[in-house]
């Protein structure tokens, strides 16, 4: 019995979905995939490995533990995908250099990462986002955070919160020493203020920038924000930053799309290769983000190409914790008797030429 019972499960971090969860699911993903597809973007079904180069630069940390590797039958040692979009920058880039032009590729499928969370840890996250090449310019970010609100809509998620910040601000305030530091990102993604007083000091950060990263929780909410960042002695890059950010915020408002839109200067991300606006989502009833993402003009940079790009995903899992629990049913199916044999089948065939969903029951044995 203790060997059996050891076979019926899988490792921990896996991913098993079944029944009305996976209806669940499958309902938002494709509730997302249509507003993709509603602003013109295409699939690409992209590789579930690649080497290990391909995911470099994805943590600031540069943990390799939360990598999960693999060795072909010719001993040649590959990654499990990490992250979409660094994948997926190498496709495009491939494709582009054949032809360059702005491409919209949306995607889904599973990353392989551990992350640990609240509820123990993650291995596999099921994802669907979209990435937009060569669309350069704040009217992009602008359309992609409007696109993220609309798929929010469309699943019944429409009080989420998106939480913008800039990662021109973050890294010009922090500079080298500071992004460097894992335990000061972490600091500041917990918003803890006495824990980063300490860390700046620890590093040797001036005491102008120690008080402005101690300020960063506090710089949170709607328009205000931008003029109490500049009470502080602000760098050129970090005043460039909070510029075009407020610009983007001006856009939104005025096309009448910033509803619970928050401005959040402290946010801060593991991934290196954002360069500007970026954004989490978040929701009152899921502990976590149920995505983001932003834009990331160099990352193109690693295949000798200068493409602007911009994009987001969406973890499933959690934008279906986040959405009602009916909001996907569309009605219940009518049950047919197996034991009623051919009688069953024609009556199937009647009601599923009607459109209407059936379920053929029979005892269970």
């Amino acid at each position: 019995m203790g060997s059996d019972a050891k076979q019926l499960s899988f490792p921990p971090g896996t991913e098993l979905v079944f029944g009305p969860q996976a209806e669940r699911r499958q309902f938002i993903s494709d509730r997302v995939a249509g507003v993709f597809r509603g602003w013109g973007f295409t699939e690409i079904v992209l590789p579930a490995f690649d080497s290990g180069d391909t995911f470099e630069g994805l943590s600031e940390s540069g943990d390799e533990n939360e990598l999960y590797h693999l060795v072909d039958r010719e001993g040649r040692r590959l990654t499990l995908r990490a992250d979409f979009t660094l994948i997926a920058a190498k496709a495009l880039a491939m494709d582009l250099r054949r032809e360059p032009r702005q491409i919209r590729a949306s995607y889904e499928g599973r990353v392989y990462r551990f992350a640990p969370s609240g509820h123990g840890h993650r291995v596999e996250q099921a994802q669907r986002g979209l990435e937009w090449v060569n669309a350069s310019g704040a009217v992009y970010d602008a359309a992609v955070i409007m696109m993220a609100r609309e798929c929010l809509q469309s699943v019944g998620a429409d009080d989420a919160i998106i939480v913008v910040g800039h990662a021109g601000f973050i890294h010009a305030v922090l500079g080298e020493a500071g992004r460097r530091e894992r335990r000061l990102l972490e600091a500041l993604d917990n918003k803890n203020p006495s824990r980063i007083r300490q860390l700046a000091q620890r590093i040797g950060l001036d005491a102008e920038t120690g008080a402005l990263l101690e300020a960063l929780p506090l710089l949170t909410g709607g328009p205000e924000v931008f003029e109490n960042a500049r009470k502080f002695n602000l760098s050129d890059g970090a005043a460039q930053a909070l510029s075009d950010l407020e610009a983007l915020y001006s856009m939104l408002d005025d096309a009448g799309a910033a509803a619970n839109l928050l401005v959040d200067l402290g946010e801060v991300r593991r991934s290196d290769y954002y360069s500007g606006f970026m954004f989490k989502v978040y929701h009152h009833a899921v502990g976590e983000s149920l995505g983001g993402g932003g834009r990331y003009d160099r990352l193109f940079d690693r295949f000798e190409m200068d493409v602007p790009a911009v994009g987001f995903g969406f973890n499933l899992a959690r934008l279906a914790e986040a959405t009602s629990t009916n909001a996907y049913a569309d009605g219940a199916p009518e049950s047919v008797k197996a034991s009623d044999g051919t009688d069953a089948l024609k009556r199937i065939r009647e009601i599923r030429t009607k459109g209407g969903s059936v379920n053929l029951v029979g005892e269970t044995t």
